[in-house]
């Protein structure tokens, strides 16, 4: 699993260009455990979403060759 930084309030991960890049089901449980706001969407659509407001957001973004 990677180092994902889990002191946010919110983490939003982009899964790519396309949305392929999958997300475990043990990382939206850690999200739960945490109490962390889990966003997952295409990148494109989470730099938009980072773009607005980053206050307590940490993310992680899977960039396309």
């Amino acid at each position: 699993m990677e180092d994902i930084p889990w002191r946010c309030h919110r983490l939003v991960i982009g899964t790519g260009a396309d949305g392929a890049l999958p997300v475990m089901t043990e990382v939206e449980k850690e999200a739960h455990r945490r109490k962390v706001d889990l966003v997952v969407m295409p990148t494109a659509e989470a730099i938009g979403v980072l773009s607005e407001s980053t206050k307590g957001t940490n993310a992680v973004l899977h960039v396309t060759c």
